[in-house]
């Protein structure tokens, strides 16, 4: 039987001492053996590198990198040099994948050798979309709308083919600090021939204090850079370019609404979103309320 593709999981790592075992053991268990799990470790002052030593004692295919703080984009690109998988995963420390995660993204892919596969994320205060089945998407519209890629950025969504980020050249940008996926995931969905979604492949975020979005004030500093607006110049460029500024600014679209009218005038509209449903009067939004899976 031919060797299955082997998925290299790379992880940036910063002070994760609460978290890291979580993540680790939900990736050593996956139902899909034929992982590399890649750990660079960003600098980290706390008890992290030491736990992680012992996992890579204990499974060869955990492998630790160390380096000084970069920040993330810089400790997913060092990920990227190393990777020998044929297919990339990216991974925040402190979330966790389903135990299946792998084994549905690779049969996925096999059946539909996309360049890109989308999963299911669970994190109800977000409305990321539900699959039923898998889906092959090609148009510019398609890969956009129907993976929600104009609402929802983050890179640990998508199982990439490795053969298709190196022709591209798709790589972090170094000088950005927060929501650098952006300038990751959207131009791969825009490059790639063919997006897949894959029902069921599940990835689960903790949304912890050590996320780097939370310290605002530090990010907005590091992201006033000259180098930082050159990137966000050559990414709007860019959109313009391949004919996809209009599709990724649309904004969340209601999946089905249901309005009561008298004599034809709208009185009340529902507006029933993946996880959510908003309340209009008059036209006026009066009200949300969310749907928790």
């Amino acid at each position: 039987m031919a060797t299955r593709p082997l998925v290299s999981v790379i992880i940036p790592m910063y002070n994760a001492e609460k978290f890291i075992e979580k993540c680790i053991e939900h990736l050593v268990h996956q139902t899909y053996k034929n992982i590399e799990i890649i750990i660079v470790d960003d600098g980290s002052t706390d008890k992290s590198v030491a736990i992680c030593n012992n996992y890579q004692h204990n499974d060869a295919r955990i492998h630790l990198i160390s380096q000084k703080n970069g920040g993330p984009s810089v400790a997913m690109n060092t990920g990227l040099d190393v990777a020998r998988g044929d297919y990339i995963h990216f991974h925040d420390h402190d979330d966790f994948v389903n135990l299946d995660f792998f084994e549905k993204m690779i049969d996925a892919a096999l059946l539909t050798d996309a360049d890109v596969l989308c999963g299911e994320v669970n994190q109800p205060e977000y409305n990321f979309p539900r699959f039923t089945h898998i889906e092959i998407c090609t148009t510019l519209a398609d890969k956009i709308l129907t993976t929600c890629a104009n609402k929802f950025n983050p890179a640990w969504r998508y199982v990439y083919k490795k053969e298709f980020l190196d022709k591209t050249g798709l790589r972090y940008e170094p000088a950005i600090f927060g929501a650098q996926d952006v300038y990751f995931t959207k131009p791969a969905i825009i490059l790639a021939k063919t997006v897949a979604t894959v029902p069921g492949a599940v990835y689960n975020v903790v949304n912890t204090p050590t996320a780097l979005g939370k310290a605002h004030k530090t990010l907005h500093d590091k992201n006033d850079t000259d180098d930082a607006r050159a990137v966000r110049e050559k990414y709007n460029r860019f959109l313009i370019e391949h004919g996809a500024n209009e599709l990724m600014n649309t904004p969340d679209l209601p999946i089905k609404t249901e309005e009561f009218k008298i004599f034809n005038i709208p009185i009340t509209k529902r507006a029933i979103f993946y996880n959510k449903v908003r309340y209009y009067l008059f036209g006026i939004n009066v009200g949300t309320r969310r749907i928790v899976w």
